[in-house]
C-alpha cells in the first residue's frame, strides 16, 4: 500500500441532504475496495480500522468537517485514503461530489483517485473494454462515475477555478504539506465543506511539512495537535490497536478539537512504523538503506514524519571524499568538455568548473579543472584575468558548452561567443537548477563523481546548504550555510554535470 491524493466529484444538485445509509466503512472496504498488491479486497490493520470507524461511526451524522491522516512513508496512507471517497460515492446517497486533489494534475490522478480507480480494475466484473463495473461504475482518466448513485468521482489540481463554489461531499487532499503558494492556498479557503451538503468535509493524507514554509498544514497540526485534546485507547473503543496503549488510558497518536470540527491521527517517531512490512529486517534493512541515501533532514520528514527546516547540510562531506579518483586532463587533450561560470560583481569569487563524461561510466562525471578568482577586500573582481583564461583554456581543449548563471555573467559570455570562442549556453537558475542541484547530490551519493580533492571545490561542498523544495521531494536547491561561506564553485559543478550528461557527448 501506498501514500496521498485528494477526491473530487463533478456533478451539482440532487438529493444534498440523503443520509447516509448505516454501511460500516470497515466492512464495506474488505469487501470492495481491492487493491493492487493482493488483487483482492484491503485488509485493514487493526489500528486502521479503529481510526476509520472513529472518524466514520455508523448512522447518519458523522463528528468531524476536516480529518487529517498523516503517518511516515510507506504506512498506506495514500492506499486508504481512496477508501471514504469510493465509500461515499456508492453509499452517501444521489449525485455526491468527490474530488481528489493535489498540487497538480498528475498528482491528483497517482493518489487516491488512482487507488480508487484501481479498486473499481480489479473488481473480477469489471469489462475493460468498456471501462464499466456492470451497473455500478464508470471509469475514465480524470473523473469516474457511480451509476449506481449518480455521484462522481473526479481528480483536480490545487490551482484549478472551474470548481470554486462546488458543493463537495468530501474533497481528499494529497500532502497538504506543499501547499505554499497563493492559487493553492486560496482554493484551500474557497472549496471548504458546504453547509448544504449533509456531512461534507475535507479529508486530508500527508507528510509532516517544512517550518515556516508549510504553513497551512501547521496551521491544521496546531489547532488539533497542538491545541487540541488527545485521545485515549479507551476513547477510541479498541485498547491494543496501538502497541504502546494497551490500557484504556493510555494516550494514542489521534486528536481532536470539537469546536473546531477536526480530528488528526498524526503518527510520528520510529514507534510510527506500524506496518508489517516496515518491522522486523526487511524493515531495519529498508530505513538503513533509505537513511544512507537521503539528507538527514529528508529521513526524518519522510521516515519518521516530523516537522523539518527546509535546509540541512547539502551532502555529508565523507561522501563527497569517497568520490576522490583523479582523472587529470592532459595538454591538448580532445575529450568533449563542459565548463560552467558562476560570479558576482563583488562579495563572491568567480569560479569555473570544467567537466567531462567519466570514460569508465557513461553516467558518471569527472571533474577535470577547478578555477577560483577572489576579489580584493572591499573591492571588485577584474574580469580580465577568468577571460583570458577561457579564451586560453577553450583553444588549448575541446569544449563544447560553457554554461552560466546570467544574472552577472551575460554581458561576458555574450562577448565570448560573439568573438567566436565558444558557445555559451545561459543556465536557467529556476526549475532547471533545481533538478541540477538534486541531480548533483545523487551523483555524489551514488559515486558517480570522480574529483582530485581540489581543496577550494570541497570547501565550497562542505559550505553548502541543501533547501528542499516544498513542491516535490526529487528536487532542492544548494544554498550558503551563511553569508560568509562562499559556494560558487559547488553551483559550478551542479551545473555543468547537468549538461555535461544531458549532451549527447
Amino acid at each position: 500500500m501506498s501514500q496521498t491524493a485528494i477526491i473530487s466529484a463533478s456533478r451539482i444538485g440532487g438529493l444534498r441532504n440523503s443520509k447516509p445509509r448505516p454501511i460500516d466503512i470497515v466492512d464495506w472496504a474488505e469487501a470492495n475496495y481491492y487493491i493492487k498488491e493482493t488483487g483482492q479486497p484491503v485488509k485493514l490493520a487493526p489500528h486502521q480500522a479503529a481510526v476509520l470507524r472513529y472518524i466514520f461511526p455508523k448512522g447518519d451524522s458523522f463528528p468531524f468537517q476536516t480529518v487529517i491522516w498523516s503517518q511516515p512513508k510507506k504506512s498506506g496512507k495514500t492506499c486508504l485514503s481512496g477508501i471514504p471517497g469510493r465509500w461515499a460515492a456508492e453509499t452517501w446517497g444521489r449525485y455526491q461530489q468527490i474530488f481528489c486533489i493535489g498540487n497538480d494534475l498528475a498528482q491528483a490522478k497517482e493518489k487516491a483517485f488512482e487507488f480508487i480507480k484501481v479498486s473499481i480494475e480489479l473488481n473480477p466484473a469489471y469489462d475493460r473494454h468498456k471501462e464499466t463495473l456492470p451497473d455500478k461504475w464508470k471509469v475514465a482518466a480524470e473523473s469516474m462515475e457511480c451509476l449506481a448513485t449518480g455521484s462522481v468521482v473526479k481528480a483536480i489540481a490545487a490551482d484549478y477555478a472551474g470548481e470554486a463554489g462546488s458543493n463537495p461531499a468530501i474533497s481528499i487532499y494529497t500532502e497538504l504539506w506543499g501547499f505554499i503558494h497563493k492559487d493553492a492556498l486560496r482554493f484551500w479557503a474557497e472549496m471548504a465543506p458546504s453547509p448544504i451538503v449533509k456531512n461534507s468535509m475535507r479529508f486530508v493524507e500527508t507528510y509532516a511539512g517544512y517550518e515556516g514554509e508549510s504553513e497551512l498544514l501547521y496551521s491544521l497540526y496546531e489547532t488539533v495537535v497542538l491545541k487540541g485534546r488527545q485521545l485515549t485507547a479507551g476513547e477510541l473503543g479498541e485498547p491494543g490497536v496501538f502497541a504502546e496503549a494497551t490500557k484504556p488510558d493510555d494516550p494514542i497518536p489521534c486528536y481532536v478539537n470539537e469546536a473546531a470540527g477536526m480530528f488528526a491521527y498524526w503518527d510520528e517517531g520510529e514507534q510510527a512504523r506500524r506496518m508489517p512490512w516496515q518491522q522486523g529486517e526487511a524493515g531495519k534493512r529498508y530505513y538503513a538503506s533509505e537513511e544512507a541515501t537521503q539528507t538527514p533532514n529528508q529521513f526524518t520528514r519522510l521516515h519518521k514524519n516530523q516537522w523539518v527546516s527546509a535546509e540541512s547540510a547539502f551532502v555529508p562531506i565523507e561522501w563527497y571524499d569517497a568520490c576522490n579518483n583523479p582523472l587529470p586532463l592532459r595538454p591538448g587533450e580532445k575529450t568533449p568538455l563542459v565548463m560552467a561560470l558562476d560570479a558576482a560583481v563583488s562579495g563572491d569569487c568567480f569560479g569555473a568548473v570544467v567537466v567531462s563524461r567519466d570514460p569508465l561510466n557513461k553516467e558518471g562525471v569527472a571533474v577535470r579543472t577547478v578555477r577560483k578568482w577572489t576579489p580584493p577586500p572591499g573591492g571588485k573582481i577584474d574580469y580580465d584575468g577568468p577571460r583570458q583564461f577561457v579564451k586560453d583554456f577553450c583553444k588549448q581543449h575541446n569544449v563544447v558548452e560553457v554554461c552560466y548563471d546570467p544574472y552577472q555573467l551575460h554581458d561576458f559570455c555574450t562577448r565570448l561567443q560573439k568573438e567566436g570562442v565558444v558557445w555559451c549556453n545561459p543556465f536557467d537558475q529556476g526549475e532547471k537548477r533545481l533538478k541540477a542541484d538534486k541531480g548533483l547530490f545523487d551523483l555524489i551519493m551514488n559515486r558517480k563523481l570522480r574529483h582530485d580533492g581540489n581543496t577550494e571545490l570541497r570547501e565550497h561542498i562542505q559550505n553548502a546548504n541543501a533547501k528542499q523544495s516544498t513542491q516535490e521531494d526529487t528536487k532542492l536547491r544548494i544554498t550558503k550555510k551563511s553569508e560568509t561561506k562562499k559556494i560558487d564553485l559547488c553551483v559550478c559543478l551542479s551545473m555543468a554535470s547537468f549538461e555535461v550528461l544531458r549532451l549527447n557527448i
